[in-house]
Protein backbone atom coordinates (compact mmCIF):
# COMPACT_ATOMS: atom_id res chain seq x y z
CA UNK A 1 0.00 0.00 0.00
CA UNK A 2 1.36 3.38 -0.95
CA UNK A 3 2.04 5.97 1.71
CA UNK A 4 1.47 8.79 -0.78
CA UNK A 5 -1.73 10.71 -1.15
CA UNK A 6 -3.40 9.45 -4.36
CA UNK A 7 -4.62 12.98 -5.11
CA UNK A 8 -1.10 14.37 -4.97
CA UNK A 9 0.94 14.30 -8.17
CA UNK A 10 4.65 13.63 -8.46
CA UNK A 11 6.56 16.88 -8.91
CA UNK A 12 9.13 16.10 -11.59
CA UNK A 13 10.78 19.54 -11.41
CA UNK A 14 11.33 19.27 -7.67
CA UNK A 15 12.69 15.72 -8.02
CA UNK A 16 15.08 16.83 -10.77
CA UNK A 17 16.29 19.78 -8.69
CA UNK A 18 16.94 17.51 -5.71
CA UNK A 19 18.85 15.04 -7.89
CA UNK A 20 21.00 17.79 -9.39
CA UNK A 21 21.61 19.33 -5.95
CA UNK A 22 22.74 15.96 -4.59
CA UNK A 23 25.05 15.40 -7.57
CA UNK A 24 26.49 18.88 -7.02
CA UNK A 25 27.11 18.24 -3.32
CA UNK A 26 28.71 14.88 -4.10
CA UNK A 27 30.98 16.47 -6.71
CA UNK A 28 32.03 19.20 -4.28
CA UNK A 29 32.70 16.59 -1.58
CA UNK A 30 34.88 14.71 -4.05
CA UNK A 31 36.76 17.92 -4.87
CA UNK A 32 37.26 18.57 -1.15
CA UNK A 33 38.59 15.04 -0.65
CA UNK A 34 40.94 15.41 -3.62
CA UNK A 35 42.17 18.74 -2.23
CA UNK A 36 42.81 17.17 1.19
CA UNK A 37 44.69 14.27 -0.38
CA UNK A 38 46.77 16.52 -2.61
CA UNK A 39 47.63 19.00 0.15
CA UNK A 40 48.11 16.61 3.07
CA UNK A 41 51.76 17.65 3.42
CA UNK A 42 51.38 21.28 2.32
CA UNK A 43 52.79 23.74 4.88
CA UNK A 44 50.31 25.96 6.70
CA UNK A 45 51.84 29.07 5.15
CA UNK A 46 50.95 27.86 1.64
CA UNK A 47 47.42 27.03 2.75
CA UNK A 48 47.14 30.56 4.17
CA UNK A 49 48.30 31.98 0.81
CA UNK A 50 45.67 29.84 -0.89
CA UNK A 51 43.05 31.45 1.37
CA UNK A 52 44.34 34.91 0.43
CA UNK A 53 43.94 34.05 -3.28
CA UNK A 54 40.43 32.76 -2.63
CA UNK A 55 39.54 35.93 -0.69
CA UNK A 56 40.85 38.07 -3.55
CA UNK A 57 38.70 36.13 -6.03
CA UNK A 58 35.59 36.25 -3.83
CA UNK A 59 36.26 39.85 -2.67
CA UNK A 60 35.60 38.88 0.94
CA UNK A 61 36.93 36.53 3.60
CA UNK A 62 35.75 33.08 2.58
CA UNK A 63 33.74 30.69 4.69
CA UNK A 64 34.89 27.05 4.75
CA UNK A 65 32.17 26.01 2.30
CA UNK A 66 33.23 28.68 -0.21
CA UNK A 67 36.66 27.16 -0.97
CA UNK A 68 37.84 23.75 -2.04
CA UNK A 69 39.19 21.92 0.99
CA UNK A 70 37.64 24.31 3.50
CA UNK A 71 37.01 21.63 6.13
CA UNK A 72 40.53 20.26 5.61
CA UNK A 73 42.06 23.73 6.05
CA UNK A 74 39.93 24.29 9.16
CA UNK A 75 41.18 21.00 10.58
CA UNK A 76 44.82 21.75 9.78
CA UNK A 77 44.69 25.16 11.49
CA UNK A 78 42.52 24.01 14.38
CA UNK A 79 39.70 26.44 13.52
CA UNK A 80 38.55 28.56 10.61
CA UNK A 81 39.27 31.77 12.52
CA UNK A 82 42.87 30.61 13.07
CA UNK A 83 43.20 29.93 9.33
CA UNK A 84 41.89 33.41 8.52
CA UNK A 85 44.23 35.01 11.08
CA UNK A 86 47.19 33.16 9.52
CA UNK A 87 46.13 34.56 6.14
CA UNK A 88 45.72 38.06 7.66
CA UNK A 89 42.07 38.12 6.67
CA UNK A 90 39.21 39.53 8.74
CA UNK A 91 36.82 36.95 10.23
CA UNK A 92 33.72 36.08 8.26
CA UNK A 93 30.63 38.01 9.30
CA UNK A 94 28.02 35.44 8.43
CA UNK A 95 28.01 31.69 8.07
CA UNK A 96 27.50 31.01 4.38
CA UNK A 97 25.39 28.08 3.21
CA UNK A 98 26.84 25.80 0.60
CA UNK A 99 24.02 26.20 -1.92
CA UNK A 100 24.44 29.99 -1.87
CA UNK A 101 28.12 29.99 -2.81
CA UNK A 102 29.70 30.76 -6.16
CA UNK A 103 31.50 27.42 -5.92
CA UNK A 104 28.16 25.60 -5.66
CA UNK A 105 26.62 27.54 -8.55
CA UNK A 106 29.58 26.79 -10.82
CA UNK A 107 29.48 23.09 -10.00
CA UNK A 108 25.72 22.98 -10.45
CA UNK A 109 26.11 24.55 -13.88
CA UNK A 110 28.42 21.64 -14.72
CA UNK A 111 26.26 18.93 -13.15
CA UNK A 112 22.87 19.94 -14.57
CA UNK A 113 23.63 19.22 -18.25
CA UNK A 114 25.44 16.02 -17.25
CA UNK A 115 22.40 14.85 -15.30
CA UNK A 116 20.03 15.72 -18.12
CA UNK A 117 22.24 13.93 -20.67
CA UNK A 118 22.40 10.83 -18.44
CA UNK A 119 18.61 10.82 -18.03
CA UNK A 120 18.18 11.16 -21.80
CA UNK A 121 20.60 8.29 -22.40
CA UNK A 122 18.84 6.15 -19.80
CA UNK A 123 15.49 6.79 -21.49
CA UNK A 124 17.03 5.94 -24.86
CA UNK A 125 18.42 2.68 -23.48
CA UNK A 126 15.04 1.78 -22.00
CA UNK A 127 13.39 2.45 -25.36
CA UNK A 128 15.97 0.28 -27.12
CA UNK A 129 15.36 -2.53 -24.64
CA UNK A 130 11.61 -2.16 -25.09
CA UNK A 131 11.98 -2.25 -28.88
CA UNK A 132 14.21 -5.31 -28.62
CA UNK A 133 11.69 -7.06 -26.39
CA UNK A 134 8.88 -6.16 -28.79
CA UNK A 135 10.97 -7.30 -31.75
CA UNK A 136 11.84 -10.55 -30.00
CA UNK A 137 8.18 -11.14 -29.14
CA UNK A 138 7.20 -10.43 -32.75
CA UNK A 139 9.93 -12.81 -33.94
CA UNK A 140 8.79 -15.51 -31.53
CA UNK A 141 5.19 -15.09 -32.72
CA UNK A 142 6.32 -15.31 -36.36
CA UNK A 143 8.35 -18.45 -35.63
CA UNK A 144 5.38 -19.95 -33.81
CA UNK A 145 3.02 -19.11 -36.69
CA UNK A 146 5.48 -20.59 -39.19
CA UNK A 147 5.80 -23.77 -37.12
CA UNK A 148 2.01 -24.01 -36.84
CA UNK A 149 1.66 -23.47 -40.59
CA UNK A 150 4.29 -26.11 -41.37
CA UNK A 151 2.65 -28.54 -38.94
CA UNK A 152 -0.75 -27.88 -40.52
CA UNK A 153 0.72 -28.40 -44.01
CA UNK A 154 2.41 -31.62 -42.90
CA UNK A 155 -0.84 -32.87 -41.36
CA UNK A 156 -2.72 -31.92 -44.51
CA UNK A 157 -0.18 -33.74 -46.67
CA UNK A 158 -0.37 -36.79 -44.41
CA UNK A 159 -4.16 -36.71 -44.53
CA UNK A 160 -4.09 -36.50 -48.33
CA UNK A 161 -1.66 -39.41 -48.45
CA UNK A 162 -3.99 -41.47 -46.29
CA UNK A 163 -7.07 -40.59 -48.40
CA UNK A 164 -5.40 -41.04 -51.80
CA UNK A 165 -3.47 -44.34 -51.87
CA UNK A 166 -2.62 -43.96 -55.59
CA UNK A 167 -0.62 -40.84 -54.92
CA UNK A 168 1.39 -42.65 -52.27
CA UNK A 169 2.41 -45.35 -54.77
CA UNK A 170 3.52 -42.90 -57.45
CA UNK A 171 5.72 -40.95 -55.16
Amino acid sequence: MSHLNPNQHFDVESWRDRQIAQRTKDALAARDAAFAEKHADTPLRELALYLVRCARTLRHSPAPCEVDGGAFIEQRFGSWDAALRAACLPPTRTKAKLNGTARYRKERAIQEPLFLAERKEKKRQKQIEKNLRQGQLAHEKAVKRRAERETAEAEKAAAEKDTNPCQAETV
